[in-house]
């Protein structure tokens, strides 16, 4: 393990074939680690410093292709696995000599949380899931990212791309594809280098699913209280994804509704997290 200064709190910790960038935020006694969502940053975070940090020592880290965050070889990026992360996150708990801490995840953030849940379960006291991805995995996110059939049009579409949006003009027409999913997907697509890291962040992170019997078991155990936050119009996360999670895992959690849409890393929505925290 290789550690050095990149610049002011931001970090650089390599971890086998990976180095991951992490940034420190806040003075609190009790630790908090962030993990954002796709074409964020660790250091979007910073928003939630005045909010949080009296509390908590927040621990925010970029994502593989965010920040700098990499694989360093191609193989590493092709065979990026839960154990990978597991050995990872160990080293960072010994690194920054932490025992006990709280999870917070925005989006793809969240099932990178829900994958190390049940790892690291006897430790967490606490998880704050924003719109969190992984409570319902897409059969067309497996389908592209597992099949043979389905890499080879995902690469295709990367390349070629007036092919899927004549698609997803058609689908928008048919009602069965909502507006704000179409303009989702345009923003994402709509150049070479958006396009590349959409490919990029969904193949590496694409065996980082959660084990929900796991899942189940751990939340049997150790009292872990989940609070989940949605965004009333959001059409990527619903709300009713929650319903999900709770027939998967059986668990008791809270769940929050707000009047905004997917993006929930916004300053103006802390004070709903810290409620969060003095109610707990």
């Amino acid at each position: 393990m290789f550690i050095c200064p990149l610049f002011e709190h931001g970090m650089i910790l390599r971890s086998g074939d990976y180095e991951w960038e992490y940034f420190k935020f806040g003075n609190g006694p009790e630790v908090l680690f962030a993990w954002h969502g796709f074409d964020n940053d660790a250091d979007d975070f910073r928003i939630f410093e005045n909010a949080f940090g009296n509390r908590y020592t927040i621990i925010a880290l970029n994502l593989f292709y965010h920040g700098k965050s990499k694989p360093l070889n191609d193989g590493a990026a092709l065979n990026f696995n839960s154990e990978d992360l597991i050995i990872f996150f160990k080293k960072l708990l010994e690194e920054i000599k932490c025992e006990r801490f709280s999870m917070l995840g925005f989006s793809l953030g969240g099932r990178i949380i829900l994958d190390l849940l049940p790892k690291f379960a006897e430790r967490i006291d606490r998880i704050l899931l924003l719109a969190p991805d992984g409570l319902v995995i897409s059969k067309w996110y497996l389908f592209i990212t597992h099949t043979y059939f389905g890499k080879y049009l995902f690469k295709r579409v990367i390349k070629k791309p007036n092919r899927f949006f004549r698609i997803a003009r058609f689908i928008r027409a048919t009602g069965l594809l909502k507006e704000k999913q179409y303009k989702f997907a345009l923003a994402n697509f709509d150049t070479p280098e958006k396009r590349r890291k959409v490919y990029n962040v969904w193949m590496i992170f694409r065996n980082i699913l959660p084990v929900y019997p796991e899942i189940k078991s751990v939340l049997s155990r150790h009292n872990i209280q989940i609070t989940i936050f949605f965004g009333k119009f959001d059409t990527i996360i619903p709300a009713s994804f929650a319903d999900q999670f709770r027939k998967k895992t059986k668990a008791e959690i809270r769940v929050k509704e707000l009047n905004t849409g997917h993006n929930l890393m916004k300053a103006s929505l802390a004070g709903e997290y810290v409620q969060w925290l003095d109610e707990g």
